[in-house]
Parts: C-alpha cells; structure tokens; sequence
C-alpha cells in the first residue's frame, strides 16, 4: 500500500493459490510442448538458435520458483515466465494465428498479478482502505465495528457486509490492544459527529 501513511497495516492471511499456480504451469508445459513440436518439424529457421534462450529462460525461472517455495511465506509468480512465453508465441509461427496465445498468454501473466494481491487493509483517521483490485476505501461513518481477537480480524460494515480473516502473522496483545483502542477512538468520534 503506498503513497499514504497509514497508521495500522493489517496484513490477512492469504488464499491458497494452489489452482492459479496449476493454471500457470499447464499453460507453461503447453508452451514447451509447442515450442519443441515446431523445433522438431522445422529445426531453426533461418538460423534463429537464440530461440533455444525462450524455453531455458523459462526452466530457469521455474527452477528458480521452485526452490525458493520451500521457504512458507514465499509466494511463487509465473508472471515473468508467461511473458517470455507470450513473446515465444510471437516468434514461432506455428499456426496462423498463434499470435492471438502471445496475448492471451501475456493477458494471463498481468491477471495473476492482481490475483495474488497481497490482502492488506490500511487505517487512517479519515479512512480505511483495503488492498484490492480495484482498492476499496471505507469512511469511517460507514463500520460498525473493527477489531482483532484471537488473531482474527473483523470488519463489520454498517450495510451488514461482514470481513473476518486470519491475520498472516500473529500479533502481540499490547499491539492487539492497541489497535483495538485506535479503532474504538475513530469509531467513538464518529458516532459523537451524529449525535451533534
């Protein structure tokens, strides 16, 4: 979250990404398979061999992601590999209209950076915004209540909608207190400004 000093960053836990990841990698093979097939049927036409850099860089980065995942809070992106994999596409001629996958492949490489936002609501006096895409602020006239017990935080909208997640990591009680009190005092003023 940039360009605004918040007071509290509240970072939720985030979603097992197991699916996108899968998607991600069945397009990768397709691409590989793909790129082999036309190496295989017309060899490097015209001499293009720096082709061969597509589908190393591509194993490369995979490598890479792979042996980085052991760490838990470690998030693998397939973004950089789709890319090359979109650019592959616009290289190898394999059917008319191929170039259409360079960009479904490139559309796929931005979407899952928006898929894998990091879910994280921040806290003003003024307001309260949440890390998606697109960004969703909330005045503070507009909550019920917000608190963290028990590492789970909780965002009662006024219009009954309801935002209860695991927090990502653990928080101490003095900084739970803490933050429960900030909340309350925006709160606190907010139903003072109604009454007056």
């Amino acid at each position: 979250m940039a360009r605004t000093n918040f007071d509290f960053v509240i970072s939720l836990k985030r979603p097992d990404y197991r699916a996108v990841d899968w998607i991600s990698k069945i397009l990768l093979l397709l691409f590989m398979a793909s790129f082999f097939y036309y190496v295989i049927n017309s060899g490097f036409g015209n001499g293009q061999y720096w082709l061969a850099a597509i589908p190393l860089l591509i194993a490369g980065l995979w490598l890479y992601g792979y042996v980085r995942s052991a760490k838990p809070d470690f998030v693998v992106y397939y973004r950089l590999e789709l890319m090359i994999a979109a650019l592959g596409w616009f290289f190898i001629p394999l059917f008319d209209y191929s170039q259409l996958l360079g960009y479904a492949y490139a559309f796929m490489a931005i979407a899952e950076r928006y898929i894998k936002f990091p879910d994280e609501i921040g806290f003003t006096k003024e307001k309260v915004v949440r890390n998606t895409f697109p960004s969703k602020t909330y005045q503070w006239f507009e909550i019920e209540n917000v608190v963290i017990r028990d590492n789970l935080f909780t965002l009662d909208l006024r219009n009954n909608k309801l935002i209860q997640k695991p927090l990502d990591e653990a928080v101490s009680p003095e900084l739970e207190k803490e933050f429960n009190e900030y909340c309350r005092n925006q709160l606190h003023f907010v139903d003072i400004g109604r009454q007056t």
